[in-house]
């Protein structure tokens, strides 16, 4: 019995131990900072489709750097490891849960970008809704994660929105949405730049054994 609850430990501290090096973080604070181009991008005569295109490529471009990181970085220096059916079904749920939920924030700024300032400065219920999503959202990637640095990411994610609002009911103009983007992503860059740097010291390649067995 206490086998398995070690075997249980064991496998809880290894799924943790993916979230140490700060990729995940970075992943997500470019995420942020790739959203909050979206009502940017159209103010600089660029056109909606356009401006998709840049943000689909800069998210692509996010994504890869975080897999890579993954592949080069992390898996050299902590293995492989294979999870349970449990944890890997927890993984993926939340993975796609917090991809879908950028994704519907770049084409929701994107959309609103689309629409006069007017008329969407008088209609902020998709800001409360947006924040709403992302507590929910970020709250269940942390409860189910146990990472609970999750919870205060939520937070992040849902003030840009409704703060970008505000903003540009006061000064009308689309490129003062970026900044709470941009504070919010770059908190979360830093947080994981930190991580990833920490990792790197904790967890140094292995060294390689010589072909001949010599020390």
């Amino acid at each position: 019995m206490s086998h398995t609850i070690n075997l249980k430990e064991l496998e809880r501290k290894a799924f943790r131990s993916t979230f140490q090096d700060g990729l995940w973080d970075m992943y997500l604070g470019f995420l942020l900072l790739i959203m909050g181009m979206g009502p940017v991008l159209p103010a600089l005569n660029k056109s909606v489709i356009w401006t998709l295109v840049i943000l689909l490529m800069l998210s692509v471009l996010a994504w890869l750097a975080f897999w890579a990181g993954k592949k080069f970085i992390t898996t050299p220096r902590m293995g492989l490891v294979r999870f349970g059916p449990q944890r890997k079904a927890k993984l993926k749920k939340t993975r796609a849960v917090l991809f879908l939920s950028a994704l519907l924030g770049v084409i929701t700024l994107v959309l609103r970008a689309m629409w006069n300032i007017e008329w969407a400065a008088r209609i902020p219920v998709p800001a409360y809704i947006w924040a709403v999503q992302a507590i929910v959202v970020f709250g269940l990637g942390a409860y189910f994660l146990d990472v609970s640095r999750f919870y205060a990411y939520g937070v992040l994610y849902a003030i840009p929105v409704p703060v970008g609002i505000v903003l540009l009911q006061n000064t009308g103009l689309p490129g003062f949405m970026f900044l709470p983007f941009g504070v919010s992503g770059g908190i979360m860059v830093i947080i994981g730049v930190v991580l990833f740097i920490r990792f790197l010291r904790e967890y140094p390649l292995p060294a390689v054994e010589a072909s001949d067995g010599n020390s």
